[in-house]
């Protein structure tokens, strides 16, 4: 029986979009440069495709990246018990200090008395973008999530024994620490081109005061041959399996 729904997947990362059809690998989709507008660039990919009759039909999955996506860990505060709108507040001015300007949509881990939290957040002005891009244009935005939420989603059971992970993007390099005791740290550092992981890494694990070698795994939507990757038992995949690229 044919499906009711007209499904494209969307990636932006720091330099483009790319456009996927349903169970097409990330090589195979079709990227414009952005340029800063990533909406507009969403727009023209969208204006080639097929769409059926009914906008509900056309659905939209987009996954979005550094600079546009920003995360947190928030440590426990026995002092919030508020609920959430107490922990978001926190949230909204950990990210001020770093320097996240201006309004986002923010998303809370669930949360474990005693334990830190997580929060992710995605440029507000661009989802506010986007929702109109895909509506104009006969779509429907179905979803849309940051990368490192969806890689920690998926790859929840295998970062339990792992001491963090690292996820490396087009322009970016993030890194996450855990102990027994949870999540403690995490950084995000713009990747040059051409800059080396290795380098990256280093330079993350120096600002934030951690020793070397600590038993990371890895997440990438690049190819696992361009990781530094002595033990190939600690490539966990892409954040997403339409996001995965070939070896």
């Amino acid at each position: 029986m044919p499906s009711l729904w007209n499904e494209r997947a969307m990636l932006i990362d720091a330099e483009k979009v790319a456009l996927l059809a349903p169970a097409a690998p990330l090589a195979h989709g079709r990227s414009r440069p952005h340029g800063g507008d990533p909406a507009g660039a969403a727009a023209e990919l969208l204006a080639d495709s097929r769409r059926r009759r009914g906008a509900w039909r056309n659905r939209l999955r987009v996954w979005i990246g550094y600079p546009w996506a920003h995360a947190q860990v928030l440590p426990w505060q026995v002092t919030l018990g508020g609920g959430d709108h107490q922990w978001e507040a926190y949230a909204r001015a950990l990210m001020r200090e770093r320097g996240v300007a201006g309004p986002l949509r923010l998303r809370l881990e669930a949360g474990r008395h005693g334990r830190a939290r997580l929060a992710f957040g995605i440029d507000a002005g661009l989802l506010d973008a986007l929702e109109r891009m895909a509506s104009a244009g006969g779509w429907r935005l179905w979803s849309c999530h940051d990368l490192l939420s969806s890689c920690l989603a998926r790859h929840r059971a295998a970062l339990r024994d792992s001491g963090g992970l690292v996820l490396a993007e087009t322009g970016a390099l993030s890194c996450l620490w855990r102990s027994a005791q949870g999540w403690e740290d995490l950084i995000t550092l713009r990747r040059d081109p051409g800059q080396s992981l290795e380098t990256l890494l280093s330079a993350a694990e120096l600002l934030c005061g951690r020793a070397g070698g600590n038993g990371y795994r890895w997440s990438s939507l690049c190819a696992p041959d361009a990781l530094p990757l002595p033990d190939a038992s600690r490539w966990l995949g892409a954040p997403h399996p339409m996001l995965a690229v070939a070896a």
